[in-house]
C-alpha cells in the first residue's frame, strides 16, 4: 500500500491551489468483486472501520447526495454530506462536498492487476476556506482514514 502527500502547487486565482492525499491499495480481488463492495456504500459500516453510519438519498448515480458519519482517528465524529459527481461502475467514483468558500472533492478508482484490483483514493480541498478545513481535518488524518478504508476494504474482500 502507498500514501502520498503532495505540497501546494500554489495560488490560481487569488486562493491557494488544493493539497492532495493519495493512497493506492491493491486488492486480492477482481474489479467486480471490489467495485461491488466500495459502491454499496449503505453497507460501509459492516467492514470500513472509519463510517458509523452512511445512506444516499437516491440511486448510485451522479447528483445523488451522500449522508455518511465518519469517525476521526481521534476517536470523534464528523458528518458530511457529498453528492456523487462521477459513477462509472467499476471504474470511478467520486464525489464533492461544497461549503461557502471550500470545495473537498474525493475520486476513487478501481483497476486491474495482475494480482486483484488496484484501487486509489486521492482527496483534496480547495477555496478561500480550505485553511479552515485543514485545521480539523489535515492531509495526514486524511491519509490516515483513507488507509485505514482500503486495508480494511482488502480484508473484507478477501474473506
Amino acid at each position: 500500500m502507498g500514501c502520498s502527500r503532495e505540497s501546494p502547487r500554489g495560488h490560481r486565482g487569488g486562493t491557494l491551489e488544493a493539497v492532495s492525499v493519495v493512497v493506492t491499495v491493491v486488492a486480492p480481488a477482481p474489479p467486480e468483486v471490489v467495485w461491488a463492495r466500495w459502491s454499496d456504500i449503505a453497507r460501509w459500516p459492516e467492514w470500513n472501520p472509519h463510517c458509523a453510519s452512511a445512506s444516499l438519498d437516491g440511486p448510485l448515480e451522479p447528483g445523488t447526495r451522500l449522508d455518511l458519519k465518519l469517525l476521526h482517528p481521534r476517536g470523534r465524529e464528523f458528518y458530511t454530506r457529498p453528492v456523487l459527481t462521477v459513477v462509472e461502475p467499476g471504474r470511478r467514483l467520486e464525489w464533492e462536498a461544497r461549503g461557502l468558500g471550500l470545495r473537498a472533492s474525493t475520486r476513487t478508482a478501481f483497476a486491474p492487476e495482475p494480482d486483484g484490483t488496484r484501487v486509489t483514493i486521492e482527496a483534496d480541498a480547495e477555496g478561500a476556506m480550505a485553511f479552515a478545513y485543514r485545521v480539523g481535518m489535515t492531509d495526514r488524518t486524511q491519509a490516515l482514514i483513507y488507509v485505514g478504508m482500503l486495508d480494511a476494504l482488502t480484508d473484507s474482500v478477501r474473506a
